[in-house]
């Protein structure tokens, strides 16, 4: 959803929701692909549970496409090439009259695409949906988009989804609660932050503005929701920025898949032009200011990092920091310990990560092990 007025059947859609469409969008295109190249899938069901009406304008006035219309594309054109295979996708919004819209803009139901529209309340849609899993999705892969226009949370309609095989992404509007919580005086909107963070409201409060103590809470969430352990079960998180290079929310990614994890924090890679987020940052680090550091006697670089806005430069830091002064690592051993790193991407970024070890540390790039330098800095 865009972050403008909800009531708005054709809403304004500000720069950072249209990174969001772009990157759940692009997800889509790589994930359906993957997806259907499996002989074990039978297909697919997308699933967006506040999907707005899919239109919407720039800050300019220009008329752009959301998610729901740029996926619903995307798997349009992949089922005309997978044509054993069969998608079924839902789209809903509590106001009628952008369902009404979204219908008139919507590709038509082929024979191996189904797309339902509803208007009702999102979470009952999921537990009509999850009541399913058994039956007519059998062997099917799903991924269900989550996105609210506050910080709230049901999470007892998204636990079918968190314990079968799929992939969510859900919006945690964090700025929602910093903003609002410490200011909630009437019991349902307590309720709501409560139900969401899954504990009191004085708790809440007492994080104040500490928006990593929100994020945490929601991720141990969802890895305690998922029914799995921490190796099984795997969250991405990357961090939306308004002009005033605020956070608004964080777009989670969730999946017992290993291809889906490290696909979703690719593409975000992507997305961000090789950072992960679009926070407006000086990230040329072309003047490091190196110290002393007395009590190893080492020289280490004064560079900061923001964990907010990492660069490919931070990988190579992160890498050399495991690794420092070892030969001849195995490039699988490396790939192995970063692809557990929850923004830290794999796919489609090790040339440029062993390029930046090779720049700012001096490693030695062979064809299936790397030599790592005892530099710190």
């Amino acid at each position: 959803m865009s972050s403008s007025k909800k009531n708005d059947v054709i809403s304004v859609a500000p720069p950072h929701s249209i990174k969001k469409f772009e990157l759940i969008s692009e997800y889509v295109k790589a994930w359906i692909n993957i997806l259907m190249l499996n002989k074990k899938c039978r297909g697919i069901v997308y699933i967006d549970c506040m999907s707005n009406s899919g239109v919407y304008k720039d800050d300019e006035g220009n008329e752009i496409k959301g998610t729901p219309l740029l996926v619903s594309e995307i798997i349009a054109e992949a089922m005309t090439r997978y044509t054993d295979k069969q998608a079924y996708i839902y789209f809903n919004d509590l106001d009628e009259r952008k369902i009404d819209l979204l219908e008139t803009r919507l590709p038509k139901k082929t024979s191996n695409l189904t797309i339902y529209t509803e208007s009702m309340d999102a979470n009952v849609l999921l537990r009509k949906i999850g009541s399913q899993f058994s039956t007519m999705f059998s062997a099917m892969h799903f991924l269900l988009v989550y996105d609210p226009y506050d910080a709230h949370i049901e999470w007892d309609a998204m636990m079918p989804f968190l314990k079968n095989w799929g992939e969510i992404i859900i919006n945690h509007m964090v700025s929602d609660t910093i903003r609002a919580a410490k200011m909630a005086k009437k019991p349902e909107v307590i309720e709501k932050y409560e139900e969401t963070y899954q504990t009191t409201i004085d708790e809440l409060i007492s994080f104040g503005s500490d928006r990593k103590a929100f994020e945490k809470k929601i991720e141990q969430i969802i890895l305690d929701l998922s029914g799995r352990k921490n190796g099984r079960y795997y969250v991405a998180a990357f961090p939306f920025f308004n002009s005033n290079n605020s956070v608004v929310y964080n777009l989670i990614h969730c999946t017992g898949h290993q291809t889906g994890f490290d696909l979703f924090k690719s593409t975000a890679w992507k997305v961000f032009d090789d950072q992960s987020s679009g926070k407006h940052v000086n990230n040329s680090g072309e003047y490091d200011q190196l110290t002393f550091d007395a009590l190893t006697g080492e020289i280490v670089s004064g560079r900061t990092v923001d964990d907010t806005c990492y660069t490919v430069r931070d990988i190579a830091a992160y890498l050399q920091k495991k690794f420092k002064g070892r030969q001849d690592v195995p490039k699988d051993e490396v790939k192995a310990y970063l692809f557990e790193h929850p923004v830290f991407p794999v796919r489609d970024y090790s040339n440029k990560i062993y390029a930046a070890l090779k720049q700012y540390y001096g490693a030695v790039i062979h064809r299936s092990t790397i030599t790592f330098s005892d530099r710190s800095y």
